[in-house]
């Protein structure tokens, strides 16, 4: 897997507004700020900062990520992800998905538009290669889907955040296509700058449809990993499950996805 787009495997943990769910007070508006540190058996590969907006029923995200510590001697790549869309109760509706990787010899870029979960335009380069025993990408797998960024939109209507680990992410990249399933687990208390409270604690497990390899070591691996999580933090007033802390178990050491800081703003929040 692309290294990007295993970050996003435990739910692509940056798209974190959705619209209200029954049972909840919307606000008018959301922001957030947000940095999280990436780190990969103890050590610093990566900080990404994210601002993410919702207002009047749709919402605008942007993820910006570069290398830090030893990993800035190996890689000088910059990775920038936008996504844009609108929430209908408890359906997250993207319409654009934009990736851009610089600093590199080898050009990654993905430009997807969708309507109502269906993918309507995709450039995505590298083109995906077709080698022997790669599952096809057909046209059934780019319906009903949502991109890496939006995935992370959870629909809650518990004040404690629970019921964001009952979704099933069906996600799209411009490559592959995949499922993240989330199952409860636990409730944690967290600190970080600018939050401390409650987190709830989904496990997460990793489903490949199509543009695998399934005869690959690492997508067996990644199948069948049950050491991925994701905690939440659950904004009520708003309607609104926000991804908090991924933990992704490989054979190297464990990738750790945690925010050094989180502000957000807004009425209720």
């Amino acid at each position: 897997m692309r290294a990007w787009t295993c970050v996003a495997v435990a739910a692509a943990m940056t798209a974190v507004v959705i619209a209200p769910s029954a049972g909840v007070t919307a606000p008018e508006k959301i922001s957030v700020d947000a940095v999280y540190e990436i780190s990969i058996a103890g050590w610093g590969i990566a900080r990404a900062s994210l601002d993410l907006t919702l207002e009047d029923g749709r919402y605008e995200a942007d993820l910006f990520m570069q290398p830090k510590g030893v990993a800035k001697i190996v890689t000088a790549v910059r990775t920038s992800v936008a996504a844009a869309g609108a929430v209908r109760g408890d359906r997250v509706l993207p319409d654009r998905y934009k990736v851009r990787a610089t600093e590199t010899d080898r050009p990654v870029a993905v430009d997807m538009d969708l309507n109502a979960g269906t993918v309507t335009s995709l450039r995505a380069r590298p083109p995906l290669k077709q080698k022997p025993g790669r599952v096809p990408v057909t046209t059934a797998h780019k319906r009903g889907i949502v991109d890496p960024l939006s995935s992370g939109l959870l629909p809650i209507r518990s004040h404690d955040g629970r019921d964001a680990c009952r979704h099933t992410l069906r996600i799209f990249d411009g490559w592959t296509r995949y499922d993240v399933r989330l199952s409860f687990k636990r409730f944690e208390d967290v600190a970080t700058e600018g939050y401390k409270g409650q987190v709830a604690v989904c496990g997460a497990r990793w489903v490949p449809v199509s543009g695998h390899r399934p005869a690959k070591k690492e997508v067996q691996y990644l199948a069948d990993n049950k050491m991925l999580e994701m905690s939440v933090i659950a904004l009520p007033n708003a309607g609104v499950a926000i991804p908090y802390r991924v933990s992704i178990g490989t054979p190297n050491g464990e990738i750790l996805i945690v925010p050094s800081r989180m502000h957000v703003s807004g009425p209720g929040a």
